[in-house]
């Protein structure tokens, strides 16, 4: 929480120094108008008096029948030579303008030349574009960055979040078949207990220490296809025969319902797709409170496929891109208490990618979920 405030407060600050940043520059581009305007301001000026002094000394030549007045100053000229001397010397930024008062009188006006304002005019609007596009575009890297920044964080605060829930869950999973092992063990050696309720225990303690061994194994396996350390076995699989023992193996867990087509094979580990079965249908038990689910295997068009549906409590939209992560799990009331380690989707996910395949899941009707997984 302190690292989303402390970045929510750097980013207002960027934001604050930008506008400022960019409001100083639009005013130093009217600043350098105003200044360049003063400066033809002053020229104009310039110009006059040397136009006054041109007319003076009889450079501007000489005319008899009109009276010329600049700043009130009677001139002694040619309107010609007048222009050219302005456009020579000033190289066209300023003009020269006649208002005939009456015949005879002519009043003489320099003005700056219409086209350098609006040279002028377009060097502001442009020079305050760049300023704006530059703004802009640097924000836009900034505001990357900082993306960049905040999601690289939330990453691994996210992911230190699910170890930490992995590091519990794997606690909780290990804790409870090995304290029901110790009690019974513990119980058998009772010398009242009868031979028929010892060899119940021992069995039931044979079942736990398979459930210890398959966490083991998922753990094991899960680290060893991150690292890219597992060595997939390539092998010919009857997948049909595979699914049937598995769902065979699981069914006293629940009902099972099952279609499967005979004579599936697939070239693959014949290991991981085991255990991609097994956490698929466990998966299906643990969040359907143990109502009946399906599965079925096929071929459609040349693909494999594979769907495991349940009847539980379903999957959010929003979570649906997360599952699959590794230690991920479900932040709802009713998956917090059921047991998991959040590596069984990671490793189905891992090994059907591998296979050259993909796995999705779905809403099921009325209720539920729908996994399924297609191999070419």
């Amino acid at each position: 929480m302190r690292v989303k405030v402390l970045i929510v407060l750097v980013i207002v600050y960027i934001l604050a120094a930008f506008a400022w940043l960019t409001f100083s520059l639009l005013r130093y581009t009217n600043t350098d108008y105003e200044l360049k305007y003063d400066v033809l301001q002053a020229g104009l000026n310039a110009c006059t008096l040397q136009v006054m002094q041109q007319a003076k000394e009889g450079n501007l030549g000489s005319s008899d029948s009109i009276n010329y007045f600049l700043k009130q100053m009677s001139l002694d000229m040619e309107e010609e030579k007048l222009s050219d001397f302005v456009n020579g010397r000033f190289k066209g930024v300023y003009v020269v303008n006649y208002d005939k008062v009456q015949a005879g009188k002519v009043v003489v006006q320099l003005a700056i030349n219409p086209e350098s304002l609006s040279f002028l005019e377009d060097e502001r609007y442009q020079q305050r574009n760049i300023w704006l596009y530059q703004s802009m575009l640097l924000l836009i890297l900034v505001a990357a960055g900082i993306y960049g920044v905040y999601y690289s964080i939330d990453s691994i605060y996210q992911l230190n979040k699910r170890q930490n829930n992995f590091l519990l869950s794997v606690t909780h999973e290990f804790k409870t078949p090995i304290a029901s092992i110790r009690l019974m063990l513990q119980t058998t050696k009772h010398p009242k207990i009868k031979e028929e309720k010892r060899n119940e225990l021992i069995a039931n303690s044979i079942e736990n220490t398979y459930r210890l061994e398959e966490l083991a194994e998922n753990m094991l396996t899960a680290m060893q296809i991150e690292n890219n350390n597992y060595q997939y076995q390539l092998a010919d699989i009857d997948l049909s025969a595979m699914a049937n023992e598995v769902i065979n193996n699981q069914c006293i867990k629940g009902e099972i319902k099952r279609v499967i087509h005979d004579r599936i094979m697939l070239v693959g580990d014949g290991f991981i797709w085991r255990m991609v079965l097994n956490n698929l249908i466990e998966n299906a038990f643990k969040y359907s409170d143990n109502q009946p689910i399906e599965v079925i295997l096929k071929m459609v068009d040349s693909k494999r496929i594979l769907i495991v549906k349940d009847l539980g409590i379903g999957v959010r939209k929003e979570d649906r891109n997360h599952i699959f992560k590794k230690f991920y799990r479900v932040q709802d009331e009713e998956t917090r208490t059921t047991k998991g380690t959040g590596l069984g989707l990671f490793i189905v996910k891992q090994a059907v990618q591998k296979h050259a395949g993909k796995v999705t899941v779905s809403s099921n009707n009325p209720k539920g979920t729908v996994f399924t997984i297609e191999v070419p």
